[in-house]
């Protein structure tokens, strides 16, 4: 089973329009976030997020455990066709998205299609939304902060390594 989500149209018709007053950066790794805590949960479910535009951090957005694509020239709506028409097994394929025309497509192709609340639903439940996530800090961003954790683990990794010899 594999979710193609319309990653601007679900940032923009959820609670995760909110985020984007401290940039659509910000609210682009909020829903990565979201969707990677989902992935790792359930490892067998492919997640392919589709973003209109291009790439700003391609190196950030390379390491991650879901496939995130950028449509560059062309709308993230064309894209996800793109990616449907040349797939074999389109039953298995959930779009994501509450445009019409995608929602549309989606079923003349033969996937099926989710609303972006219903999706949410699944990957991030209701009683989670009232809380703030722990990777979030006003003053740090998340790009940053997630660079600040990883040295810390390599300085305090090392130090330990060298204390146990």
């Amino acid at each position: 089973m594999e979710y193609i989500i319309d990653g601007f149209n679900l940032i923009k018709t959820s609670f995760i329009k909110k985020y984007e007053r401290q940039g659509i950066e910000f609210a682009q790794e909020f829903l990565i976030d979201i969707l990677e805590r989902y992935k790792r949960k359930h490892p067998t479910i492919d997640i392919t997020i589709v973003f209109d535009g291009k790439s700003s951090n391609f190196s950030f957005y390379q390491r991650r455990k879901i496939k995130i694509i950028f449509s560059n020239e062309t709308s993230a709506d064309e894209k996800i066709r793109e990616i449907l028409e040349n797939r074999k097994e389109r039953k298995q394929i959930w779009v994501v998205s509450d445009d019409r025309e995608v929602q549309e497509f989606t079923k003349i192709l033969g996937s099926k299609f989710i609303n972006v609340n219903e999706f949410l639903e699944v990957v991030y439940p209701l009683e989670k939304k009232e809380k703030i996530p722990l990777n979030i800090n006003k003053n740090i961003k998340y790009r940053a902060r997630l660079e600040i954790e990883k040295e810390l683990k390599n300085f305090y990794g090392k130090k330990i390594r060298e204390n146990s010899k």
